[in-house]
């Protein structure tokens, strides 16, 4: 619409133009020109040097941490005695103001240490199982204290 305004107003005949819409396929011929078909056309987005190459789960992801936050825990364990010795760290990006919420990082370190002391050292594959259920809890808590659901990464490590 724009186009054929600016092209009016630079004195092209309204006879020369036409209004087509994105996808549309115009045919020049002989006899003038026309609409013939139509093809899928759509936004192409650009990211940083590719076109095109960012897909539908990469800008939901980036959607839900823009608007949900990232929550980072950091923790390393004893392997042997599966005694916590760093942590849990809790780090947050994006998603609550510490100086004011404070204590909400403080409780999740109480549900991080309560999942730990659950899982005891004797079980088979005991960091992912505590790593699942730090996102699962993690996940739960924060939408049941102040309705957000941040991405939850834990970083576990047996040293």
């Amino acid at each position: 619409m724009l186009h054929t305004r600016l092209a009016q107003d630079v004195g092209i005949p309204r006879r020369n133009l036409i209004l087509a819409q994105n996808g549309q396929i115009i045919e020049l011929g002989e006899k003038g020109f026309q609409i013939r078909d139509s093809i899928s056309a759509g936004r192409v987005l650009i990211d940083g040097k590719g076109i095109g190459d960012v897909g539908r789960s990469v800008l939901k992801e980036r959607r839900i941490l823009s608007e949900e936050g990232l929550v980072v825990v950091n923790m390393a364990f004893d392997e042997e005695t599966g005694i916590v010795v760093y942590g849990p760290d809790i780090v947050s990006r994006g998603f609550v103001f510490e100086t004011e919420t404070g204590h909400l990082l403080q409780d999740a370190q109480c549900v991080i240490l309560e999942i730990v002391e659950d899982v005891t050292p004797d079980v088979a594959n005991r960091v992912d199982k505590i790593r699942a259920r730090i996102q699962t809890a993690l996940r739960q808590y924060f939408f049941y204290t102040i309705g957000r659901r941040p991405v939850i990464l834990p970083f576990l490590v047996e040293v």
